[in-house]
């Protein structure tokens, strides 16, 4: 790169050579680093045999073991034009309950709430048509609530109505919490575990009414912006359920910190990643938005999925191994050709190359 000029003392042409060497591996990785992408051959092996090439959507892959970014790369391309890298904005779905979940521990932590507070202690306004004794905050986080799913055909229908009796073009947080009222309980809380999207929903309408600001806002200051997840975006009035967006670098810097445990003081393992429990004392595997495995009644396992409808058709899957410290998670859109058991055993099956 440079002609060494003859008078430099040999002591000095080797520092200088050994600077211009150091710099020149600074600027390869300048380029690299643009492009943000880390690849194992055997990783993107195992990619192709569940996303062949010529598949349809795109597909983001972030692969960590012991807190270190191993994989993190795009494949296909989003709207069949622009190519899924590690920076593309990838839909969550129900990933975002993690995030909602991570709010409320937070706030949990600053005693501020508490698992075992009446949802009517913060919004004395509703009253749900209830079976049996009052909805608590730990039945929103674990799905024992009883309450209708937002999400579903008959409850979409009594939604439309709902809208039009109301005149209103769509529910944020608070008209949704409203809108649950006109329905009955499915169950008595504390009774059963039923997935339910619209507990997260009202579980962020409890955030907003804690803290005084859109949800979006505290989320933003206590999370995204320590974290300096500066690609990440929620919703503005509809939050918890999975209207969030991220990339794999964001995503990264998330993953991290739940190994680091940096926004918790408490271990995560005793209030985040806790197992909820019904009232008969059964244990529930949820927790703070994950799903959770045990191994001879030790955790060992959190993950959760992630399903959107058209037209980004959201499919993912984090999948974390405390045992062995690794993460993969996997962001599918615009692909449907993987089923529920098809993307586990693709992760899985990423599992065994990390653990090799």
């Amino acid at each position: 790169l440079f002609r060494l000029n003859r008078r430099i003392r040999p002591a000095y042409a080797c520092w200088f050579v050994k600077l211009v060497t150091a710099l020149a591996f600074v600027l390869a990785g300048s380029v690299g680093a643009a492009n943000h992408e880390i690849e194992i051959e055997e990783v993107t092996s195992v990619v192709r045999q569940y996303f062949p090439t010529d598949s349809e959507g795109g597909l983001a892959l972030l692969v960590t073991k012991n807190n270190e970014v191993h994989h993190c790369k795009g494949y296909g391309k989003e709207s069949g034009k622009v190519p899924v890298t590690p920076n593309s904005s990838m839909p969550l779905a129900s990933v975002t309950k993690q995030f909602a979940g991570m709010c409320a521990a937070i706030l949990i932590e600053e005693e501020k709430l508490k698992m075992t507070d009446k949802v009517s202690i913060y919004l004395p306004e509703l009253e749900f048509k209830n079976p049996g004794r009052e909805v608590l905050v730990q039945d929103l986080l674990w799905h024992t609530s009883g309450l209708p799913n937002f999400i579903k055909q008959k409850e979409r229908e009594s939604i439309t109505a709902y809208k039009k009796e109301h005149g209103l073009k769509i529910l944020n947080n608070k008209t949704h919490a409203e809108w649950l009222t006109t329905l009955p309980l499915r169950r008595k809380p504390g009774t059963e575990f039923e997935y339910t999207n619209s507990g997260y929903v009202l579980l962020c309408r409890i955030i907003e009414v804690i803290t005084e600001v859109p949800f979006h806002e505290f989320q933003q200051e206590r999370i995204f912006d320590p974290l300096e997840m500066r690609d990440t975006t929620d919703s503005h009035h509809f939050n918890g359920s999975g209207n969030m967006t991220t990339t794999l670098m964001d995503y990264a810097k998330w993953d991290r910190a739940l190994w680091n445990g940096s926004l918790l003081k408490q271990n995560l393992s005793d209030c985040y990643f806790a197992a909820g429990k019904l009232d008969n004392g059964e244990r529930v595997d949820y927790a703070m938005g994950w799903r959770l495995e045990f191994e001879s009644e030790k955790l060992a396992r959190v993950f959760h999925g992630g399903v959107g409808s058209p037209p980004r058709n959201a499919r993912n899957l984090i999948s974390r191994d405390l045992k062995n410290r690794t993460t993969v998670a996997l962001f599918i859109r615009e692909y449907t050709g993987l089923s529920k058991a098809r993307r586990a055993e693709f992760v899985e099956a990423i599992e065994r190359v990390i653990g090799q």
